[in-house]
């Protein structure tokens, strides 16, 4: 028992308090704020530093923010590179589709096309893609700017490859007009009217100038009056589709509006949380501090009597119940007043800070000293039998006794007298704390610098 030391904790703390603070939440769209509490446990434990407490609280506040703006930067590239490729495919897809509508127009005697010329065209077509995928995969940052030429260079390349596929197709090239609607419902969820209006328009001329060169030119079957008017016929149809091709524009305009709102509402909203855990964690702390000046002696750092009180009755609670007795030392600093009458008050506080030290460092973990008054000390045992209670007090007064102040005097030292008395079921405080008193002045009146028992 005499090697086990005390810590500082009674064995039983003060009861657990909660701070709320009322902060300022925002709603989504920051329209109208609206209160949002935040509950922080107090904590018992000695109060730090800001520092110490919480270190790197803003470091890693700074950090989270870098590691969401790079996980946005990923996850939009990634998002691009596969939109990207799955409209390449699909602009594939449909490649083939006009490559295998124009081998069963051979294949059934509708057009005098070839295989070679089929060939051609659908080489040409699966080559523009490939290279297209290829950029897509090969570029490690996706911009805007990148995603719209990939987009808009593959409609250039299907006008390129429809210019192509006009002049091989002969009898059926009013065919190809079918496969412009195909190719312009794709530009619906990439365009703006405006540029839809371009590509209606391109797929008309091109088609136009096409059976143009393909009949007065290459002198290929059929009559261009006719085919003339089939273009006219597929004008309104286009037009419409770039009509909604508007609408979708300015949806897609609102919806990413929208978005970027909520991410800045987002972004906006975590830093008032980063401030509002900063401030709990401020006043955590200063609780914490006010909670110890509160319980605490200032100049000794052990219990103070108000705290020793609270701690006496619920140590007598829990002996009324369970019939675990408890001990109490009551001791005082001898002929403390010449002390302060030679040397000064602050060279008494030094002493008094002293003698503290030893009383703490003198004791289990589950016992408890306090600074009763003046140069009086109460130290509190738990279930210590009497010649556990005769070791403990003269432990005490030998290390104490032992103690030197050479700041104060040469050979200057001080002494002790201690009184001890154990806790009687249902006696009040008051009176153990009186038996107690009783056996510290019959020690003083028997010489100073012993222990009496009671």
């Amino acid at each position: 028992m005499a090697s086990q030391r005390w810590n500082s904790k009674s064995p039983a703390p003060p009861p657990e308090r909660h701070v709320y603070v009322l902060a300022q939440g925002f709603a989504p769209a920051f329209s109208a704020p609206r209160p949002v509490i935040l509950r922080a446990k107090q904590r018992t434990e000695p109060c730090h530093s800001a520092k110490s407490a919480y270190p790197g609280l803003w470091w890693q506040s700074l950090r989270t923010q870098l590691g969401r703006t790079i996980k946005m930067k990923l996850d939009n590239d990634d998002r691009r590179r596969a939109t990207l490729l799955k409209y390449t495919l699909f602009v594939l897809i449909a490649y083939s589709i006009t490559q295998v509508a124009t081998l069963f127009a051979h294949l059934f005697g509708l057009s005098s096309v070839s295989y070679a010329e089929i060939g051609g065209v659908a080489g040409l077509s699966l080559g523009i893609s490939l290279v297209f995928v290829v950029l897509i995969k090969l570029k490690k940052t996706l911009t805007p700017q990148f995603t719209k030429f990939v987009f808009f260079g593959q409609f250039v390349a299907w006008l390129v490859l429809y210019a192509a596929w006009l002049l091989v197709l002969r009898e059926t090239r009013v065919m190809a007009l079918f496969f412009g609607l195909m190719a312009l419902t794709f530009s619906l969820s990439n365009t703006r009217s405006i540029q839809s209006l371009v590509i209606t328009l391109g797929t008309c001329t091109i088609q136009i100038a096409g059976s143009f060169v393909a009949i007065y030119y290459l002198q290929q079957p059929g009559s261009f009056a006719l085919e003339v008017f089939y273009t006219l016929c597929f004008l309104p149809s286009a037009l419409f589709i770039c009509s909604l091709s508007g609408q979708y524009a300015k949806q897609r305009v609102e919806i990413k509006e929208a978005k970027r709102a909520a991410e800045h509402n987002s972004a906006a909203l975590v830093l008032e949380m980063d401030k509002v855990r900063q401030a709990n964690a401020e006043l955590e702390r200063a609780l914490g501090r006010i909670e110890e000046l509160a319980i605490r002696d200032e100049l000794t750092g052990l219990y103070n009597r108000r705290y020793l009180m609270d701690a006496l009755e619920r140590e007598k609670k829990r002996a009324d119940r369970t019939g675990r007795l408890f001990s109490m030392i009551m001791l005082d600093i001898d002929h403390f007043k010449r002390v302060n009458d030679t040397y000064g008050h602050l060279q008494g506080d030094v002493v008094l800070k002293a003698v503290a030290k030893a009383v703490q460092a003198a004791f289990r973990v589950n016992d408890f000293s306090a600074r009763y008054g003046g140069e009086e000390f109460v130290v509190v045992l738990e279930e210590v039998d009497p010649a556990g209670a005769v070791l403990c007090t003269d432990r005490l007064r030998k290390s104490i006794e032992a103690l030197q102040f050479p700041e104060i005097a040469d050979g200057f030292s001080v002494t002790v007298s201690l009184g001890y008395t154990q806790f009687q079921r249902m006696e009040t405080v008051a009176q153990t704390l009186a038996r107690a008193d009783a056996a510290l002045y019959r020690a003083k009146d028997a010489g100073r610098n012993r222990a009496e028992f009671d």
